[in-house]
Protein backbone atom coordinates (compact mmCIF):
# COMPACT_ATOMS: atom_id res chain seq x y z
CA UNK A 1 0.00 0.00 0.00
CA UNK A 2 1.48 3.40 -0.97
CA UNK A 3 2.23 5.87 1.82
CA UNK A 4 -0.36 8.61 2.34
CA UNK A 5 0.68 11.68 4.32
CA UNK A 6 -1.78 13.04 6.88
CA UNK A 7 -0.09 16.47 6.86
CA UNK A 8 -1.21 19.12 6.80
CA UNK A 9 -3.99 18.39 9.24
CA UNK A 10 -4.87 17.89 12.86
CA UNK A 11 -4.63 14.93 15.19
CA UNK A 12 -7.42 14.91 17.75
CA UNK A 13 -6.67 12.82 20.85
CA UNK A 14 -9.26 10.11 21.36
CA UNK A 15 -11.00 10.00 24.71
CA UNK A 16 -9.41 8.77 26.91
CA UNK A 17 -5.97 8.61 25.31
CA UNK A 18 -4.19 7.52 28.47
CA UNK A 19 -1.06 9.63 27.92
CA UNK A 20 -1.04 12.76 30.10
CA UNK A 21 1.10 14.57 27.51
CA UNK A 22 -1.76 14.31 25.01
CA UNK A 23 -5.00 14.04 27.02
CA UNK A 24 -7.63 16.07 25.10
CA UNK A 25 -4.87 17.39 22.83
CA UNK A 26 -5.24 18.95 19.42
CA UNK A 27 -2.03 18.56 17.42
CA UNK A 28 -1.25 20.58 14.31
CA UNK A 29 0.42 17.95 12.11
CA UNK A 30 3.00 19.94 10.17
CA UNK A 31 4.97 17.12 8.51
CA UNK A 32 4.36 13.41 7.96
CA UNK A 33 6.27 11.05 5.71
CA UNK A 34 7.96 7.64 5.79
CA UNK A 35 10.60 9.05 8.18
CA UNK A 36 8.06 10.01 10.86
CA UNK A 37 5.90 12.96 11.84
CA UNK A 38 6.21 16.41 13.40
CA UNK A 39 3.40 18.25 15.14
CA UNK A 40 2.54 20.84 17.76
CA UNK A 41 -0.08 20.70 20.51
CA UNK A 42 -2.14 23.85 19.93
CA UNK A 43 -4.54 23.89 22.86
CA UNK A 44 -2.24 24.08 25.90
CA UNK A 45 -1.07 27.47 27.15
CA UNK A 46 2.09 27.91 29.18
CA UNK A 47 2.34 30.15 32.21
CA UNK A 48 4.32 32.85 30.35
CA UNK A 49 3.48 35.37 27.66
CA UNK A 50 5.22 36.01 24.35
CA UNK A 51 6.60 39.26 25.78
CA UNK A 52 8.07 37.50 28.81
CA UNK A 53 9.61 34.76 26.67
CA UNK A 54 11.16 37.20 24.22
CA UNK A 55 12.48 39.33 27.08
CA UNK A 56 14.13 36.22 28.59
CA UNK A 57 15.77 35.66 25.20
CA UNK A 58 17.21 39.18 25.10
CA UNK A 59 14.49 41.06 23.20
CA UNK A 60 13.92 43.86 25.70
CA UNK A 61 11.39 45.88 23.69
CA UNK A 62 8.78 43.08 23.65
CA UNK A 63 7.70 42.68 27.27
CA UNK A 64 4.30 44.34 26.64
CA UNK A 65 3.06 41.51 24.34
CA UNK A 66 0.63 39.56 26.55
CA UNK A 67 -0.35 36.90 24.01
CA UNK A 68 0.10 33.34 25.29
CA UNK A 69 2.96 30.97 24.63
CA UNK A 70 1.75 27.45 23.78
CA UNK A 71 3.16 24.10 24.93
CA UNK A 72 3.75 22.21 21.69
CA UNK A 73 4.75 18.87 23.12
CA UNK A 74 7.11 16.92 25.26
CA UNK A 75 10.08 16.93 22.85
CA UNK A 76 12.68 19.69 23.36
CA UNK A 77 10.37 21.83 25.53
CA UNK A 78 12.79 24.78 25.42
CA UNK A 79 12.85 25.01 21.62
CA UNK A 80 10.84 27.91 20.21
CA UNK A 81 8.62 27.65 17.15
CA UNK A 82 6.52 30.19 15.32
CA UNK A 83 3.22 29.11 13.72
CA UNK A 84 2.02 31.94 11.52
CA UNK A 85 -0.50 32.61 8.81
CA UNK A 86 1.77 34.12 6.16
CA UNK A 87 1.73 32.43 2.76
CA UNK A 88 4.69 34.57 1.61
CA UNK A 89 7.11 33.24 4.24
CA UNK A 90 9.73 31.11 2.52
CA UNK A 91 13.26 29.97 3.08
CA UNK A 92 15.38 27.44 4.83
CA UNK A 93 13.77 26.03 7.95
CA UNK A 94 10.25 27.10 6.98
CA UNK A 95 7.65 24.32 6.80
CA UNK A 96 4.62 25.00 4.59
CA UNK A 97 1.51 23.70 6.33
CA UNK A 98 -1.24 24.22 3.79
CA UNK A 99 -1.54 27.20 1.47
CA UNK A 100 -1.03 30.01 4.02
CA UNK A 101 0.18 28.47 7.29
CA UNK A 102 3.93 28.31 8.01
CA UNK A 103 5.99 26.86 10.88
CA UNK A 104 9.59 27.76 11.65
CA UNK A 105 12.09 27.79 14.46
CA UNK A 106 14.53 30.09 12.67
CA UNK A 107 16.23 32.87 14.60
CA UNK A 108 15.53 35.24 11.69
CA UNK A 109 11.77 34.69 12.10
CA UNK A 110 11.97 35.42 15.84
CA UNK A 111 14.11 38.52 15.18
CA UNK A 112 11.48 39.75 12.71
CA UNK A 113 8.69 38.98 15.20
CA UNK A 114 10.48 40.93 17.95
CA UNK A 115 10.96 43.95 15.64
CA UNK A 116 7.28 43.82 14.68
CA UNK A 117 6.16 43.65 18.33
CA UNK A 118 8.47 46.55 19.27
CA UNK A 119 7.02 48.67 16.41
CA UNK A 120 3.41 47.85 17.34
CA UNK A 121 3.88 48.72 21.01
CA UNK A 122 0.95 48.00 23.31
CA UNK A 123 -1.25 46.92 20.38
CA UNK A 124 0.93 43.88 19.63
CA UNK A 125 -1.22 41.43 21.59
CA UNK A 126 -4.35 42.49 19.72
CA UNK A 127 -2.61 42.03 16.36
CA UNK A 128 -1.24 38.58 17.29
CA UNK A 129 -4.41 36.74 16.26
CA UNK A 130 -2.80 35.05 13.25
CA UNK A 131 0.34 33.69 14.95
CA UNK A 132 1.31 31.39 17.79
CA UNK A 133 4.62 31.06 19.63
CA UNK A 134 5.09 27.43 20.70
CA UNK A 135 7.61 25.76 23.00
CA UNK A 136 8.57 22.19 22.18
CA UNK A 137 7.06 19.82 19.66
CA UNK A 138 5.53 16.39 19.28
CA UNK A 139 7.37 13.83 17.19
CA UNK A 140 6.79 10.30 15.96
CA UNK A 141 9.32 7.78 14.63
CA UNK A 142 8.70 5.95 11.33
CA UNK A 143 5.36 4.06 11.49
CA UNK A 144 4.75 5.11 15.11
CA UNK A 145 1.93 7.53 14.31
CA UNK A 146 0.26 5.06 11.96
CA UNK A 147 0.37 2.44 14.73
CA UNK A 148 -1.16 4.85 17.26
CA UNK A 149 -3.94 5.76 14.81
CA UNK A 150 -4.63 2.08 14.14
CA UNK A 151 -5.01 1.54 17.92
CA UNK A 152 -7.55 4.38 18.02
CA UNK A 153 -5.40 6.89 19.90
CA UNK A 154 -5.80 9.68 17.32
CA UNK A 155 -8.45 10.89 14.93
CA UNK A 156 -6.77 12.54 11.92
CA UNK A 157 -8.79 15.49 10.59
CA UNK A 158 -8.34 18.01 7.79
CA UNK A 159 -6.56 21.30 8.38
CA UNK A 160 -8.78 24.24 9.27
CA UNK A 161 -6.70 27.24 10.39
CA UNK A 162 -9.75 28.83 12.01
CA UNK A 163 -9.36 26.30 14.84
CA UNK A 164 -5.94 27.80 15.55
CA UNK A 165 -6.87 31.44 15.37
CA UNK A 166 -10.63 31.84 15.81
CA UNK A 167 -11.53 29.20 18.41
CA UNK A 168 -10.59 29.42 22.10
CA UNK A 169 -8.11 26.82 23.38
CA UNK A 170 -10.67 25.14 25.61
CA UNK A 171 -12.99 24.57 22.62
CA UNK A 172 -10.42 23.34 20.08
CA UNK A 173 -10.66 19.66 21.06
CA UNK A 174 -14.45 19.56 20.55
CA UNK A 175 -14.13 21.64 17.38
CA UNK A 176 -11.61 19.13 16.02
CA UNK A 177 -14.18 16.35 16.33
CA UNK A 178 -16.75 18.60 14.67
CA UNK A 179 -14.53 18.76 11.55
CA UNK A 180 -15.43 15.08 11.06
CA UNK A 181 -19.07 15.51 12.07
CA UNK A 182 -18.43 13.81 15.42
CA UNK A 183 -18.38 14.58 19.11
CA UNK A 184 -16.15 12.96 21.74
CA UNK A 185 -19.28 11.29 23.15
CA UNK A 186 -20.11 9.79 19.71
CA UNK A 187 -16.61 8.40 19.43
CA UNK A 188 -16.71 6.84 22.89
CA UNK A 189 -20.12 5.30 22.09
CA UNK A 190 -18.80 3.80 18.84
CA UNK A 191 -15.89 2.20 20.72
CA UNK A 192 -18.14 0.48 23.25
CA UNK A 193 -20.72 -0.94 20.81
CA UNK A 194 -20.60 -4.71 21.05
CA UNK A 195 -18.48 -4.76 24.21
CA UNK A 196 -19.84 -6.71 27.15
Amino acid sequence: MPFKSLAPGFLIASPPLGDPNFDRAVVLLAAHDEEGALGFVVNRMSAITVGELLQQEGYGECRHDASPVWLGGPVQPRSGWLVIEDGRMRGEGVISVGPRLRVTSSRDAFDKLARQIAREGDGASRRAARRMVVLGYSGWAPSQLESEIARGAWLPTPLDASILFDVGPEERWQQGFALMGLTATNLMSMRTVGEA
